[in-house]
């Protein structure tokens, strides 16, 4: 990795050596064979050298996509470029370098005990974590061993350049708000190492918007707190101590992730570990301990008492000095780590305050799907207690279900004209193996309207549907999308899909149930127990919707990488719907 980096700069041999690989050198004599974390990526002897090397990698090709320093002439741009690019290197040696002080204790052979601004470690060591660690101290503590790690040398480069002196000291120091463009590229190049020692995909990480995603988090947890979220009463979504802000989980989660959907974006993790992460991972929220991020939290108001799973949140991320509303009059106590599924299991008062309830809203009709309006909001299908819901639950409620125009209540699916008894099971083999080996996908634009001939209509259908998908002109687990992802396949929803189909295609949407009957006709899809439509349930906090459609039976034949499954949405098994069966 050293030659990696010694390839993407342009500094001569001794300057390298002196500024460059001299302070990885004296990053190593610290950090020894010490890991990078306890339990979670590079957790192995070596592993915080392997992990702030391959940081630096990263970092040089992020580094590449931009002009250093922003907004410079092209003649500064030249001449200080290379020490914005050895700054990329010292931030990737410094950003984690104090976990090795105030994280892991460091024991001698001797028993005693070893700090590294003692020096280099001189015998045999073994390491243990802190079980008491807090987990943000390393970044207030790193500028600490900046001379011992950088040197005097590197440091006067750096002072070279005020601006960029600053924004690396406040990016080693925990203020990645005020680090600029070394903040963002570090991040990345942190993101891109740890989805590396993970097993993800460090290209697909290097490649998201962070910045991006870091804002618009902060900014929709800010509103809904500041708008939507009752603060420090019971059955509130928000509690202020001096301490911290605690928010009520899995609701204010779920709540945040319905306002950023609502707004198009679709960068966020759907999965509620991993979107925990990626906030913990931009300051947001803080850890209980390495990789769990839930609270258990008692709550006591006068006579009433309740305990919740929370999130911790620095009140700084919501409120300046002058604004900060008052401290919670009662009383939260921390009793530990929570879990994903005591999450789930919340209390009634954790998952809808008890003070009001709002009537359900109207139905959808069926043709929503097709129209460009505002969602409407679906209509309440699930079993809910009225007295246990008020406008705050309804809206999350609303929000997650409004993300799928076509949520219908119990009532079936329009019937399906059933297939001729008489049609055999070869017949459906057939069609599948015509689907595999259907030709290449054309781009959506050029599948065109050459025949309205009703015995081509199901292949037709298909291949429009895996050039929509390809070509991303048919959407995927968003906002009116007719295509979801459910149990690691394609859900395309009925009959929306088709009626997209027929509309875009054919230019008359009543041909829809002729072509779903074609459609059914390929055997490309899951059957259950003769039923060719399946049933999946949007849930929410208080609500279930329902969505009626298809479950392709090997995605790979729509494409080779699959989305991750909609958070949203689970598989119901069917029997006996109506108007689905082949029979």
């Amino acid at each position: 990795m050293v030659k990696m980096l010694w390839d993407t700069t342009s500094l001569t041999q001794p300057v390298f050596n002196e500024y460059l690989l001299a302070p990885i050198e004296r990053y190593a004599e610290l950090v020894q064979l010490l890991p990078a974390s306890e339990s979670h990526h590079h957790a192995y002897a070596g592993g915080m050298l392997d992990h702030a090397l391959e940081m630096a990698c990263y970092g040089l090709r992020l580094r590449q996509r931009h002009l250093l320093p922003p907004n410079a002439k092209p003649e500064d741009q030249s001449s200080a470029g290379e020490l914005w690019s050895a700054a990329i290197i010292y931030g990737a040696l410094m950003h984690d370098v104090a976990k090795v002080l105030v994280d892991i204790e460091i024991h001698l052979q001797d028993g005693s005990e070893w700090r590294v601004w003692h020096g280099v470690i001189p015998k045999p060591y073994r390491v243990r974590y802190r079980a008491s660690r807090e987990y943000h101290l390393h970044s207030a503590v790193n500028t600490l061993l900046g001379q011992q790690v950088l040197g005097g040398k590197v440091m006067d480069w750096l002072m070279s350049q005020p601006k960029l002196f600053s924004l690396f000291m406040y990016t080693i120091s925990g203020h990645t708000e005020r680090g600029g463009i070394i903040a963002e590229l570090i991040h990345q190049a942190d993101r891109a190492s740890v989805a590396k020692a993970l097993g993800g995909d460090p290209v697909q990480a290097l490649s998201a918007p962070i910045e991006s995603i870091q804002r618009k988090l902060a900014e929709g947890l800010r509103y809904l707190v500041k708008e939507q979220f009752k603060l420090n009463k019971r059955g509130g979504q928000a509690w202020l101590t001096d301490e911290a802000l605690w928010l009520v989980s899995p609701r204010a989660i779920n709540e945040l992730k319905a306002h950023i959907y609502a707004q198009g974006i679709k960068s966020i993790p759907a999965d509620l570990n991993r979107l925990q992460g990626e906030m913990h991972a931009h300051g947001i929220i803080e850890e209980v301990e390495e990789g769990k991020h839930v609270w258990k939290c008692d709550i006591t108001d006068g006579d009433w008492q309740q305990s919740f799973n929370m999130i911790k949140v620095p009140p700084t991320l919501i409120w300046g000095v002058d604004d900060r509303p008052s401290s919670f009059s009662g009383k939260l106590t921390v009793q530990g780590a929570g879990t994903v599924e005591e999450q789930e299991k919340q209390p009634p008062s954790a998952a809808a305050p008890q003070e009001e309830s709002t009537p359900a809203p109207e139905q959808p009709s069926q043709n929503q799907a097709d129209t460009p309006a505002a969602v409407p909001r679906p209509a309440e299908t699930g079993t809910t207690s009225s007295q246990a819901s008020d406008a705050a639950s309804t809206s999350i409620d609303d929000d997650i279900m409004a993300l799928f125009p076509e949520v219908k209540s119990e009532d079936k699916q329009d019937d399906i004209t059933k297939n001729d008894s008489n049609e055999s099971e070869t017949s459906q083999q057939n069609a599948s193996e015509s689907a595999k080996t259907a030709p290449l996908i054309r781009k959506s634009s050029e599948v065109t309207n050459n025949s309205n001939d009703s015995a081509d209509l199901g292949e037709r259908f298909w291949q429009w549907l895996k050039a929509g998908l390809a070509d991303h002109s048919i959407v995927i687990n968003d906002t009116k999308a007719p295509v979801h992802t459910v149990n690691g396949t394609y859900f395309l929803v009925s009959p929306g899909i088709f009626k997209r189909f027929c509309t875009s295609v054919l230019n008359d949407k009543n041909q829809w149930q002729t072509v779903q009957k074609r459609f059914q006709k390929l055997g490309v899809h899951v059957r259950t127990q003769g039923q060719n439509i399946h049933k999946v349930s949007v849930e929410g906090q208080n609500k279930t919707g329902t969505l009626m459609g298809y479950l392709i039976k090997d995605p790979g034949l729509v494409s080779q990488k699959i989305p991750p499954d909609n958070w949203v949405l689970t598989l119901v098994t069917t029997k006996g719907e109506k108007g689905v069966s082949d029979e």
